[in-house]
């Protein structure tokens, strides 16, 4: 056939020269005769280009579905501070785990973001929210408006409260929230059962998580060298602030339940000291406080007859996290630097008050772990005695 053609196009050429469109429609047919092997079956190559580009969208449409088909997008909830925060890594990384193509977004207030930083490059987002009155009101329709862009595939809320799914519930076709009076469990359990239900099959179940960079450990190591404390002694930490303590007129909750006394404090730096000379071993401690603290620890570095060492400096979170890293222990009320220490893996000795263990005491295992209570019919951190603790501290070496 192709030699038939080929002929019939070599007269067309020779006896007429000026009929142009006819040889051009004999040498594509020739052209297709030649690529498909003419009638052997094999299927012609597409010579239409408008044929091709109608083709070639469609494909980039399938693949661009696939990608968006993969990507699932998530909102989590949680609006609080360091510790709040802190307590949710392992249902962040439960559904990271669960769904390794998923991109996740965090609801939170600027110190919940800056605690979260550097955990995990799928938490590409974090939407800064202030419950203070009136922020939070000028925040919320516009803050609303911004979410409802992001077609999210779930949300998940780490909160009780009714109002965040009357405000946020129809971001997505799947919420899943905490109850308003969830059964007894600590938070943690409870916000990886929210995450199991969410994604609809067993998931794991993980340890606090808390970044801290080598450069912030570096660091650390500085400011205790600056003030000498000696890098081969145990190394105790206090924390004898919480959010709120510099203000007697606010939390007062909290100032019964997380405050203990000045006098219980220097007791016990002195009790550690002489404890660790009868026991021929050296015990150094610390306190590490923010400028605007200084006023309120510095009562204890008197009264501990020179027991405390009291580090100054500005403030550098990443330099605080390697302190609590480099600590063999930490001692403290329920605040957020407990639930830090816990993640960073430093032993915890725990005051505890007014609030229930269960629901959020240290996440960690129970050998890294003391906690000390008041006695029985006495409600007030007060009343846990420096000696006890100190023992406990010292049982640690």
């Amino acid at each position: 056939m192709r030699s038939d053609l080929i002929s019939r196009m070599v007269i067309l050429s020779s006896n007429s020269p000026t009929d142009t469109s006819t040889f051009r429609a004999m040498v594509r047919l020739v052209s297709w005769s030649k690529e498909s092997g003419g009638r052997d079956g094999c299927r012609p190559r597409i010579r239409n280009n408008r044929e091709q580009r109608t083709i070639k969208p469609r494909l980039r449409d399938r693949k661009r579905e696939f990608t968006m088909a993969k990507s699932e997008k998530y909102l989590v909830v949680r609006v609080g501070r360091g510790g709040d925060l802190v307590m949710i890594t392992p249902a962040l990384r439960a559904l990271l785990d669960a769904r390794p193509e998923a991109e996740v977004h965090l609801l939170t207030m600027k110190e919940g973001a800056r605690v979260l930083r550097g955990f995990d490059p799928r938490v590409t987002r974090v939407w800064d929210y202030s419950r203070r009155f009136p922020s939070r009101l000028l925040q919320e329709r516009r803050l609303k408006s911004a979410l409802r862009t992001e077609d999210y595939h779930a949300v998940l809320c780490f909160e009780t409260r009714p109002f965040y799914r009357k405000w946020l519930g129809e971001l997505a076709s799947s919420w899943h929230g905490l109850e308003t009076s969830p059964p007894p469990a600590h938070f943690t359990d409870g916000c990886l059962d929210l995450v199991a239900a969410a994604v609809d099959e067993p998931i794991m179940r993980g340890a606090l998580e808390l970044p801290v960079s080598d450069e912030g450990r570096t660091r650390a190591r500085a400011l205790l060298a600056d003030h000498g404390v000696n890098p081969d002694a145990r190394l105790v930490g206090l924390h004898a602030t919480f959010s709120g303590s510099g203000n007697p007129l606010k939390d007062r909750r909290g100032r019964r339940h997380r405050q203990w006394p000045t006098a219980s404090w220097a007791e016990l730096a002195r009790l550690l000291r002489q404890g660790a000379r009868e026991r021929d071993m050296e015990v150094e401690v610390i306190i590490d406080s923010l400028p605007e603290e200084y006023e309120l620890v510095a009562p204890i570095a008197a009264a501990s007859d020179g027991a405390v060492k009291v580090l100054t400096a500005p403030p550098d979170f990443e330099r605080y996290k390697g302190l609590l890293a480099e600590l063999d222990l930490l001692v403290s009320p329920n605040t957020g630097p407990m639930h830090m220490a816990a993640a960073l893996g430093t032993h915890v000795v725990a005051l505890f008050s007014g609030w229930s263990t269960l629901d959020c005491g240290p996440y960690t295992p129970a050998e890294r772990q003391d906690i000390m209570t008041p006695p029985a019919g006495n409600e007030r951190l007060a009343a846990i005695k420096p000696a006890e603790v100190a023992t406990r501290v010292l049982s640690r070496f």
